[in-house]
């Protein structure tokens, strides 16, 4: 995605992790925050600058599936301060639990106790499960008249190659996304695919906005969002370009969310209900 980006001349700014958690307010002089790559592990200081900054209008993209999921801290080192990265996946066994601030103690996901804080009110999306490697499957087309399609010449339910594989996320009222979010692909993933404990099992690409704020957020539902603007079998004869159709949606994206609060110019149009059925 660098690459793509500065082939494209954006305007683009580039922050660690741990950036963003010592300079929160590093956040609020930008329109939009990217994450990129498996982006899991969020600590809490970090996971605050980016829900403040929402909370201001800043548009947000998550590239990947499973984003904020795990939750770490960081403490100092023998290298320095905030360089050791603490996960234990039993709360219990953390030292903190019990002492101090329960927001700080780490457990397998952001949504175990002590902290309770599920993520899929802010990703619009659940981590639902992962295809084998080298596994991939096609993006499937939900809502073809959204801006975000445009210029590509996609039909509902059109398929688009190669697109879904290693983690992927979906929507699952039950588990409590937002309730304006609207699908733009649902993409199903067969069983012999991989392993998920979603029955039927879907790789969802969300968006949803924030009528008080203006914010708009995106989940591509799939680690290989990035990786297929480069093109998983390139183009096929006679057939679509997959990297081309990523591009171009990619670009959309930025086309948006780069002038600034994304539901002032295109609010979510909630589709959830008609596209999963739920």
């Amino acid at each position: 995605l660098v690459k793509w980006a500065e082939q494209h001349g954006l305007d683009v700014a580039y922050a660690t992790d741990l950036t963003v958690q010592e300079h929160p307010g590093s956040l609020l002089r930008h329109k939009v925050l990217l994450s990129l790559g498996h982006d899991e592990c969020w600590s809490y200081g970090e996971r605050e600058a980016a829900v403040a900054a929402y909370d201001k209008g800043m548009n947000m993209v998550f590239f990947a599936a499973s984003p904020v999921l795990r939750h770490v801290r960081t403490q100092a080192s023998p290298l320095g301060a905030d360089r050791e990265l603490v996960d234990y996946r039993d709360s219990a066994a953390d030292p903190l639990d019990g002492h101090g601030n329960p927001m700080e103690v780490t457990g397998n996901e952001w949504s175990n106790a002590p902290s309770g804080w599920p993520e899929y009110d802010f990703v619009g999306d659940t981590y639902s499960g992962f295809l084998e490697p080298g596994v991939h499957t096609g993006f499937t087309v939900a809502d073809a008249s959204a801006w975000v399609f445009d210029g590509t010449g996609l039909h509902d339910g059109e398929v688009v190659p190669g697109v879904v594989a290693s983690d992927v996320d979906q929507f699952e009222e039950a588990e409590g996304q937002p309730a304006n979010d609207q699908i733009f692909g649902h993409s199903p993933v067969s069983a012999s695919e991989g392993q998920s404990n979603s029955t039927p099992w879907f790789s969802d690409m969300t968006y949803y906005t924030n009528a008080t704020t203006g914010a708009g957020v995106i989940d591509t539902g799939t680690n290989n969002w990035i990786p297929a603007l480069d093109g998983y079998s390139g183009c096929r004869s006679g057939g679509s370009c997959e990297a081309t159709i990523v591009q171009r949606i990619t670009g959309n994206i930025f086309k948006l969310f780069g002038q600034g609060p994304a539901a002032k110019l295109q609010p979510s149009a909630p589709n959830w209900r008609q596209v999963t059925g739920q």
